[in-house]
């Protein structure tokens, strides 16, 4: 199985940001070990709608954020058609999908994948972030049979001593604390706190949405990767 070939059709063809490919074995939930690779999916998010995050999400924001959640769950369907065309099995992890409301996790965490790909760390918002977008992007994961050996695993913050998401947080939800690839989610954010800030804007935006601590990121602003 050719890791160029996947690379060259989500970058060239599907126009996705980001492509990297992880070896999960150990580190997949029990449903899917038969499936130990994995590929991540980024998408860009748009730097005008980002940037007009100042004070509260917006309804422009929320209808971005769901529409690259889509973009990038036909950009996963996408490839595990091509694997299975191929004899490999395959499986999509949808974008932003909860299957408990009490903890708010999915199947699988995509930054998790993300970050076994080589692709960013997690930041002290809990969320991943790259040299080139920072945390202005969305991911999606396809869990395949193929075996798509990827690069070394990131496993060190780029954060510092940077607060700027700490300080953004309308909540106080950020601890402030850096990531380590063993450091569990509640060390990060106190997500039920986040749930609940957006859940006030779900009925005025028709989305629970939030996205400033993305906002204020350093890393990702067009002046930083220039």
């Amino acid at each position: 199985m050719s890791k160029l070939r996947i690379h060259e059709l989500l970058r060239s063809e599907f126009h996705a940001s980001l492509v990297g490919f992880a070896e999960m074995k150990g580190y997949l939930p029990t449903e899917f070990a038969d499936l130990p690779y994995g590929i991540s999916i980024g998408v860009q998010l748009s730097t005008p709608i980002i940037d007009s995050l100042r004070s509260a999400p917006n309804k422009l924001y929320a209808y971005h954020y769901h529409a690259v959640n889509h973009y990038l769950n036909d950009l996963a369907l996408q490839i595990v058609n091509y694997l299975q065309k191929r004899k490999y099995q395959a499986l999509s992890i949808p974008a932003s999908l909860t299957i408990d409301s009490k903890t708010h996790r999915g199947h699988l965490s995509h930054k998790m994948v993300a970050t076994r790909s080589g692709l960013g760390w997690i930041g002290k918002n809990a969320l991943l972030v790259t040299e080139d977008f920072g945390p202005r992007l969305r991911l999606v994961t396809v869990l395949t049979d193929a075996p798509l050996h990827g690069k070394r695993p990131i496993t060190e913050s780029q954060c510092g001593d940077c607060q700027e998401c700490v300080k953004a947080c309308p909540v106080g939800a950020i601890h402030g604390k850096t990531w380590t690839p063993k450091i569990e989610r509640e060390t990060l954010v106190d997500v039920n706190k986040c749930a609940e800030f957006i859940e006030k804007y779900k009925a005025e935006l028709g989305a629970p949405v939030c996205g400033l601590c993305i906002q204020a990121c350093p890393k990702g602003r067009p002046e930083a990767i220039q």
